[in-house]
């Protein structure tokens, strides 16, 4: 997310990402004394989450997604002080990304002898983590908990047959310093307990998408409600080279040896490329209110997610809650002078000698006449 910012005067404090001041890649402004500042937020570090808009199929009903980071303003480049501000950004990128490779051209021969030169259409590569073991399940689209348990899948789609797809080097983080791999060099899983082999699936219906996926339990960092999975996928025209954790071979593959030979010779074409999917994960007993609660007391704010609460700043709403006092003065006052002045009314009318009678004149007194009228 690219990011612009503008102050009515010079600036020289901090802009970062809330509640990763500690990692230098997420302090993204010192300020210099200007007035006006660009940085760009990644979108697998530094808190960034994201959602999706519905719970749909999204090859079919593609959905809107949202990616949100929320920034802090802070004023003294030292300390943190009450009138720092945060800001919640919120970036619509549109539909799924599907990532794609581009492969070189390629000569090809027909029986005639002359060669025919055209571009491959690349395969796109897509991934996207789900509720429960299996791929029918809803994608997630909110907060997780601590032991839910969720697939993790990648799908592959081209309009021509003939490609191919490997997993390997899978990687959780927390958009920060803590790491730890899922996923080895081999494809194969370093921690069971964690992450599953990849298995896999194709279909040749309309296009031709192949589909690997891996099962694995909700954890997340000591402290930090996100978590981000990264994986390098490397797609390629023909087979992929074998590895011992092949997707294919997820039946007949016993557990890897370091003393097994990988084959290192590439396929004819492939690519590398590097997917993520972000989560926020909960703990047990926690739902979603009392973790921004938490967060926003670290960080000495409050932030109300509904999409329709309006966010005022507090010297507006000082200002509001002054207006309001002195209307309310103004009132109480009015009503006094007129209470006073009706008591008035009533006692000039009470010391009036003429008092039984009705004149006809108008008159500042009025008595009700229990009489009848021919």
């Amino acid at each position: 997310m690219k990011i612009r910012i503008g102050f009515n005067g010079s600036f020289g404090g901090l802009l970062y990402s809330s509640g990763y001041s500690y990692d230098p890649d997420c302090v993204y402004i010192n300020g210099t004394g200007r007035d006006y500042y660009e940085f760009y937020i990644q979108l697998n570090r530094c808190g960034t989450l994201g959602k999706n808009s519905r719970q749909e199929d999204a090859r079919k009903n593609p959905a809107k997604n949202l990616m949100w980071n929320t920034v802090t303003v802070q004023y003294n480049p030292l300390i943190e002080e009450e009138w720092d501000e945060h800001f919640k950004v919120t970036c619509e990128y549109g539909y799924d990304f599907w990532k794609t490779v581009t492969f070189p051209f390629l000569d090809v021969e027909v029986a005639t002898g002359n060669p025919v030169v055209f571009t491959l259409s690349p395969p796109e590569c897509y991934m996207e983590i789900r509720y429960g073991y299996g791929t029918t399940g809803n994608r997630v689209g909110g907060p997780v908990r601590v032991g839910d348990p969720l697939t993790l899948i990648i799908y592959m789609r081209s309009k021509y047959d003939g490609f191919d797809i490997v997993v390997n080097d899978c990687y959780a983080h927390n958009g920060a310093q803590k790491k730890i791999q899922l996923i080895d060099q081999y494809g194969c899983p370093v921690d069971d307990k964690l992450i599953s082999r990849f298995r896999g699936s194709w279909s040749e219906s309309q296009v031709f998408e192949t589909q690997v996926f891996a099962y694995m339990k909700t954890f997340r960092f000591t402290g930090s409600p996100a978590l981000y999975i990264e994986c390098d996928v490397r797609m390629c025209h023909g087979r992929c080279p074998s590895q011992p954790c092949h997707w294919r071979n997820a039946k007949s593959v016993a557990k890897r040896s370091t003393d097994v030979e990988v084959a290192t010779t590439p396929a004819a074409l492939s690519q590398n490329i590097n997917l993520f999917q972000s989560l926020r994960v909960l703990q047990e007993g926690e739902n979603s209110e009392d973790a921004s609660a938490l967060s926003n007391r670290t960080t000495g704010y409050y932030t109300d997610n509904s999409q329709n609460s309006v966010c005022v700043r507090s010297g507006l709403l000082a200002g509001l809650l002054a207006l309001a006092s002195t209307v309310l003065c103004f009132l109480s006052l009015a009503l006094t002078v007129m209470c006073y002045r009706s008591k008035r009314l009533v006692k000039g009318c009470a010391d009036d000698p003429a008092h039984h009678v009705i004149a006809a004149a108008p008159a500042r007194c009025f008595l009700t006449h229990k009489g009848r009228i021919n």
